[in-house]
């Protein structure tokens, strides 16, 4: 016969080693559960789409992140009733150790001492618990009310603009400058996603107590799958980055004569480096002569016309190396670095940042220029040498400090701000710079490096300039340069011109007429 073996009897757990099972899965699921912290905050909107998806995705976080918390309580909760059961559990054991030694008393109460602790941190916690819980409810329910409130002041703007509270857009240059509208109560603003500093501007514009959002839609798609936004119902606005649609226009018509290396040497080579041009890599017009392998020493620049902040910027030791950097179906302005450069302190590199406002009057003749009296040096990580053909020695691109204390720009201001003045009264009076019916505007920096004698150098001008707010940049910001440039282009009760400096005022050449503009060039 076989033997029957029977499993080996096990004791029964004790209530106290229960009770320890039940805290150890209780806290094990806790830490399983998803944290409460809900990330999506209410930002402003641009759209109706955009809006209505905002809110139904802060109500969503809403519902999701009231479970989640609830959940937290509960286990919270349930692992306090838990340590409850243990705490009275301990004291009744103290109770009845009063008939044993003392050893064993003393140990009973030393365990009833510390499940009360025990005790008294779970109910904390749970209170800890409970009131995170609403105060985070209560933020979310907050951040829902703002994009509540977001949804109806877009309804009324549309609604106060289809009624004629916004400015009619502005008819053909014959017509007459733009009209701002009469007895406005409000005043739009709208981002149509051109890019640029639209949408920096609308802030600015939005911080003035009478200014709201006029939402965008999407106007057309070109076939590229490019997609063009424009204000809801094509209505006129008072600022947008669409300029057809805006009685402030950011762009000025003829940038592109201050953007493009090449063209702005065309009509102010007096202040420039000597540049030559390479297209389609071959040299344009004249050619710079071959340097000897005994001549001293100086780096020369070629850079694409058309592009800015340094990335199209390349370094050699001899003009004969340039054609070899130079892409196919691309043109180049080549520059040799200017003698003696005025260095920083331990030997570095260093360039202006000089920024600018420009003005261009609704009367489509007049333009204003001014300047700002503070600015930024660009100094490279590394000391200077004519050797050293790398980018941290050669190319000064980030903003590295203000300039207001640096010992020369009391000497240099003045010279710059005369640099940039001949700059805009040549292209005014030869009518590289075209007026509109409306007021247009635009920041502009311009790059200037100085030699050791404080002679300025124009390198280029950045009509897309960097600008840093005070909630990216709290420490170092343009929140002043950027808001006196708007209180000059569009005055308020409550603005101010900050550190702008009015340069001069002149007259350029007069618009073409209507039946002369291309229709593409009237946007």
């Amino acid at each position: 016969t076989m033997a029957v073996f029977a499993p080996p009897v096990r004791p029964a757990p004790s209530a106290e080693q229960c009770g320890q099972d039940v805290q150890q899965r209780l806290k094990k699921l806790l830490v399983g559960l998803p944290p409460m912290e809900g990330s999506v905050r209410y930002r402003r909107s641009w759209g109706i789409e955009e809006s209505l998806d905002q809110h139904q995705c802060l109500i969503r976080q809403h519902e999701l992140q009231s479970s989640i918390g609830g959940s937290h309580l509960y286990v919270q909760r349930a692992l306090a009733k838990a340590i409850k059961l243990e705490a009275a559990a301990a004291l009744s054991a103290a109770s009845e150790a009063g008939a044993t030694g003392a050893a064993a008393r003393r140990a009973a109460a030393a365990a009833a001492k510390a499940a009360t602790a025990k005790l008294k941190q779970s109910l904390k916690i749970v209170e800890l618990q409970e009131k995170r819980a609403q105060e985070k409810s209560r933020g979310m329910e907050q951040e829902m009310q703002k994009s509540n409130v977001e949804m109806e002041v877009l309804r009324e703007a549309i609604h106060d603009v289809a009624q004629g509270g916004g400015p009619p857009i502005a008819g053909p240059i014959s017509s007459g400058p733009a009209k701002v509208g009469e007895n406005r109560k409000w005043f739009y603003c709208s981002d149509c996603h051109v890019g640029g500093h639209g949408q920096r501007f609308c802030n600015y514009f939005l911080k003035r107590p009478n200014w709201r959002v006029y939402p965008s839609e999407k106007w057309f798609e070109d076939r590229s799958g490019h997609i063009s936004h424009c204000p809801i119902g094509k209505r006129g606005v008072d600022f947008t980055d669409e300029t057809h649609f805006s009685r402030i226009c950011m762009h000025i018509k003829g940038r592109i004569w201050l953007e493009d290396k090449r063209r702005l040497y065309e009509f102010v080579p007096d202040l420039m480096p000597y540049t030559y041009v390479i297209q389609n890599q071959q040299w344009i017009g004249e050619a710079p002569k071959d340097v000897l392998d005994d001549e001293p020493p100086m780096p020369w620049f070629v850079k694409e016309t058309d592009r800015n902040w340094g990335t199209s910027v390349v370094c050699c030791a001899k003009p004969q190396d340039c054609l070899g950097l130079a892409k196919a179906d691309a043109t180049y302005v080549v520059q040799k670095h200017i003698p003696n450069p005025l260095l920083y302190d331990n030997g570095e590199k260093c360039h202006i940042k000089f920024y600018n406002l420009l003005i261009g009057m609704p009367d489509g003749i007049t333009w204003k220029l001014y300047t700002y009296k503070d600015g930024y040096l660009s100094i490279s990580p590394k000391a200077w040498s004519p050797t050293d053909l790398s980018k941290e020695c050669q190319v000064t691109i980030i903003r590295t400090k203000r300039i207001n204390d640096w010992p020369y720009w009391p000497k240099v201001y003045p010279k710059c701000k005369a640099g940039v003045q001949e700059v805009i009264k040549r292209a005014a009076e030869q009518g590289k710079l075209e007026g509109r019916n409306k007021i247009q505007f635009e920041i502009i920096s311009a790059d200037y490096i100085v030699t050791a004698d404080e002679s300025v150098y124009l390198l280029e001008f950045n009509t897309g300039p960097v600008l840093k707010d005070p909630e990216d940049s709290p420490d170092v910001h343009d929140a002043g340069m950027v808001d006196g440039a708007l209180h000059i282009v569009e005055p308020w009760e409550g603005g101010n011109e900050d550190q702008w400096d009015f340069v001069f005022e002149c007259k350029g050449v007069p618009p073409k007429s209507d039946e002369n503009v291309d229709p593409a060039e009237q946007l």
